[in-house]
């Protein structure tokens, strides 16, 4: 069976940190089907644009096989953001008329991610005139994200649009995959057949976590080394800073608890919000969280096997009632860190398992507790802890489990037309 994975924003391990597209279509792939990655060639995540030469075809990069459409370059999310998504959604144009001409092979499924809306329709059209099945992989809840999470008015000619585009494919897909597990009502609400869900989350890659790690940049060993000379917990957050990842909750700390703190923050990583909670740590004298630079995905794996705790946390929204999946998640837990997770959503993998301590976001008095809690254990009670969140992602959460469930959905489609 021929598979398109439509992603915008799809990589390779070459083309910086990538994920979901990447590791599904490996997982295809070793189930005998043949997948393309259509992405685009340049946006923010990539840590280099896809040379123009180089788009336009099918490449194999990384032991997967990637489609380029060739996109303009931007900056922010104004104006030349839009357009670069624009520039995809006709390069996915070309290539269905490509198949439809007989240029190439046609697929058997198409998958429309939804990085965002925009590329459904153009799936849609593509799917019906080449007389193939299509999935709608619904990994954010677009336009309730802009609303809940962004503060967009629910007036808005976005939002409008967006939410017909929304209705549209609920309505008129073959099957719907969601990476939240709770959204099912939403989805019905607007259209969808019950029939047609599945929940597919993200997940970790085993092989990832076998041999050694790639070491760390000097300055980041040298304030482990030193939290763990101190004595302290070794409390490792390796991901974005942005409004999201609710880091403010860290500082908050400051204003509870008493020295000296058992506990001590390593924040490893970039983002929007990164500048106003430096600023703010110097302004408060907050000396219990140290922020580092961005590191490789290799070095940020040698970052949670050093620490004692992993963390993470969320916003305190009504969205998250659909759920979570986020991929720092399994990594923590395949690094068999305990985790503390500051969260209120429809599921918890550290919950399910026992893998850490779950407590309610925005609750320093709470978090400080924890923390606390996690230093008085033994290392072998963190470490049991660990290894039964391992356990839980190996056997629900790794990539070739999730990818055959994949497989299995795509076969059905296909036996069904």
């Amino acid at each position: 069976m021929r598979i398109w994975y439509l992603n915008h924003y799809a990589k390779a391990p070459s083309d910086g940190v990538w994920g979901r597209p990447y590791f599904l279509a490996r997982e295809l792939e070793a189930t005998g089907h043949e997948v393309v990655v259509v992405a685009a060639s340049d946006h923010h995540t990539r840590s280099r644009a896809i040379p123009p030469e180089q788009t336009g075809q099918v490449l194999r990069v990384d032991d997967a096989s990637f489609y380029f459409v060739r996109t303009r370059p931007y900056r922010g999310n104004g104006l030349g953001r839009y357009l670069n998504m624009m520039d995809f959604c006709r390069g996915v144009v070309r290539l269905g008329r490509r198949a439809q001409l007989g240029e190439i092979p046609k697929p058997d499924v198409i998958i429309a991610s939804s990085a965002h809306l925009f590329v459904y329709p153009v799936a849609k059209t593509i799917a019906r005139r080449l007389g193939v099945r299509l999935i709608f992989e619904v990994r954010d809840l677009w336009p309730l994200s802009l609303v809940e999470v962004a503060g967009v008015s629910p007036g808005h000619p976005l939002v409008w649009w967006m939410a017909q585009i929304e209705k549209d494919a609920y309505s008129t897909t073959d099957a719907v995959v969601s990476l939240l597990p709770h959204a099912l009502d939403h989805m019905v609400a607007r259209g969808l057949d019950r029939s047609k869900f599945h929940w597919i989350p993200n997940g970790a890659w085993a092989r990832e976590w076998e041999g050694p790690a790639e070491p760390l940049p000097s300055e980041h060993q040298r304030v482990i080394d030193e939290v763990r000379a101190r004595g302290q917990l070794v409390v490792i957050y390796a991901g974005a800073h942005g409004p999201p990842n609710a880091m403010e909750q860290v500082l908050e700390l400051g204003r509870v608890g008493g020295d000296p703190r058992p506990y001590h923050f390593v924040s490893i990583g970039e983002g929007a919000s990164k500048p106003a909670l430096e600023a703010r740590a110097r302004a408060e004298g907050l000396d219990y969280i140290t922020f580092l630079s961005r590191v490789s995905k290799g070095a940020a794996r040698q970052a949670i096997l050093q620490a004692d705790v992993c963390f993470i946390g969320w916003q305190d929204i009504p969205i998250y009632r659909f759920g979570i999946s986020a991929n720092k998640i399994f990594e923590y837990m395949m690094g068999e860190k305990p985790v503390v997770h500051c969260v209120r959503a429809g599921n918890d993998p550290v919950a399910e398992c026992g893998g850490g301590i779950s407590l309610l976001p925005g609750d320093p008095v709470a978090l400080d507790a924890a923390l606390r809690r996690m230093h008085a254990l033994s290392p072998a009670e963190r470490l049991e802890m660990g290894r039964r969140g391992r356990a839980h992602v190996l056997a629900e959460y790794e990539w070739s489990v999730l990818g055959r469930r994949y497989a299995t959905i795509c076969e059905q489609l296909r036996s069904a037309s």
